[in-house]
């Protein structure tokens, strides 16, 4: 009896151990001396070769790495094995990284100011100089009347905004800063641009900022929403809107303009409050500032 006990336990200890190389093939290992970028917003770092294997660490985009060794796992995908800033071992997969450094990408769109006119009107003036970018000759004054309104009044009770919809359509008055007002987001300006691109209009709303930085590497801007300081906004710097959808957080700080490049280290874009073509901003704290507001991004095929 105990024999079969014991035979049993190292039939299961076998069982294991198959188990836990079988999806790493180890005899594919090939050591190399590779230099790689993580080429997402963040990679994972796993204790094995597979994402069944638990994450270790998490690297940013940018982050330099040299991979020593390299094996195609039993479901024929390449993993690097590197090691971490705190010298821990771990792996990568090939599908997040690059084997160089991304150069400098940077579109010369053309720049329009919103201003004086349009004093709140950074959504479409941004739309207009991706438009004009496009071959389209769209003017930001008619724009400004195409893109759709949530007229709900503003009125202040106890304290609570009731006010219009950014997801509906422009909210408030857009030439008039006296007046009270506030913005558009990126459904109603979709609608707007799909009127002039048609089906060549891609939403890139929700998706990892690497969607917006791989547009560029097409040489296609991309209108996105952020605010006016570039950075994560403090939770002071926002409040609700009550709408008759229900409430929607916002901030006054909100800001669009049109993304026209990219490297390393910083993000540029076409600036139409500070009338700047491809101002440049701290790649990090620009991304994390459109984060923020939704991840909310157009662009065009």
């Amino acid at each position: 009896m105990r024999g079969i006990v014991k035979g049993s336990l190292i039939i299961c200890m076998l069982f294991g151990i198959i188990s836990y190389f079988s999806g790493m093939n180890v005899s594919a290992a090939t050591i190399v001396n590779k230099t790689i970028y993580v080429n997402v917003d963040v990679a994972n770092i796993r204790s094995g070769a597979s994402t069944d294997y638990k994450v270790v660490a998490q690297l940013k985009n940018g982050t330099k790495l040299v991979a020593f060794e390299q094996f195609t796992n039993s479901k024929n995908e390449l993993w690097y094995r590197i090691t971490l800033p705190d010298q821990r071992k771990g792996w990568i997969a090939s599908w997040v990284v690059k084997t160089s450094l991304p150069q400098k990408v940077l579109l010369s769109a053309p720049l329009i100011s919103q201003l004086p006119e349009l004093p709140r009107g950074c959504e479409v003036t941004s739309l207009a100089m991706l438009l004009n970018y496009a071959g389209i000759k769209a003017d930001k004054m008619t724009l400004a009347k195409q893109v759709a309104k949530d007229p709900t009044p503003y009125r202040k009770v106890d304290d609570k905004v009731y006010f219009g919809n950014p997801n509906i359509g422009f909210v408030g008055d857009m030439y008039d800063k006296s007046k009270p007002g506030y913005g558009v987001y990126h459904k109603p300006i979709e609608a707007l641009t799909r009127k002039y691109l048609g089906s060549r209009v891609v939403n890139l709303t929700g998706k990892p900022f690497t969607s917006v930085t791989n547009q560029l590497d097409k040489k296609k801007p991309v209108w996105i929403i952020a605010n006016s300081w570039f950075t994560k906004l403090p939770s002071t710097q926002f409040q609700y809107f009550y709408t008759n959808q229900g409430p929607v957080k916002i901030t006054y700080r909100e800001h669009s303009v049109l993304v026209t490049g990219y490297d390393s280290q910083y993000i540029y874009f076409n600036d139409p409050l500070t009338n700047e073509k491809n101002r440049k901003i701290n790649r990090t704290n620009f991304v994390a500032a459109w984060e923020q507001m939704g991840k909310q991004a157009i662009s065009y095929n």
